[in-house]
């Protein structure tokens, strides 16, 4: 494994239910969820945390996050993106394999999924001797829409022994 940072988000703020004949996979986000979506983008660009490979679930409103992710911040434009099936409802199992999909040289991973997957997947990659207290208690407190984990690899370090060093959620502000 290469990937030395991993940046696992839990798709916008969406409508409750999906377009006729889309159910759940469906569902769009609201302006709630497009406004946190501009200001998530920004953020990651302010922390220097462009991933060199986005793995971006099927779903609709995960879809449409990271677009409103790269509207808020045009330097996301490039990133290259991996649309995958196997990200929406899946476990911390399924979302690692799709993660040993990523080529080598792929040093910061973004995925854009769901809980309870994502949530679920932070608790199993994390050491917590290596975590960030603060990031650890704002883990603990929830893990809602927007919400970003970032997990650092130590050199040489396989999955479950990423360090929690970041964890933040994202909110913006709505046009009236």
């Amino acid at each position: 494994m290469t990937m030395t940072r991993l940046v696992l988000i839990r798709h916008a703020k969406t409508e409750q239910v999906g377009p006729a004949g889309m159910g759940d996979h469906g569902r769009r986000l609201l302006p709630r969820g497009e406004a946190d979506g501009l200001a998530a983008g920004r953020w990651l660009v302010e922390k220097g945390l462009i991933p060199d490979l986005v793995l971006c679930s099927s779903a609709v409103r995960a879809a449409q996050t990271w677009d409103a992710m790269v509207s808020g911040a045009g330097e996301l434009s490039d990133v290259e993106v991996w649309r995958e099936p196997g990200i929406y409802d899946a476990s911390p199992e399924a979302l690692l394999q799709v993660l040993s999909e990523v080529p080598d040289g792929a040093g910061t991973v973004a995925m854009v999924g769901h809980a309870p997957g994502i949530p679920a997947l932070v608790a199993d990659l994390v050491d917590p001797e290596q975590a960030d207290e603060d990031a650890v208690d704002a883990f603990n407190a929830g893990y809602p829409t927007m919400a970003i984990a970032v997990l650092e690899a130590p050199p040489g370090a396989r999955f479950g022994a990423m360090a929690l060093t970041v964890m933040h959620t994202a909110r913006g502000t709505r046009a009236s």
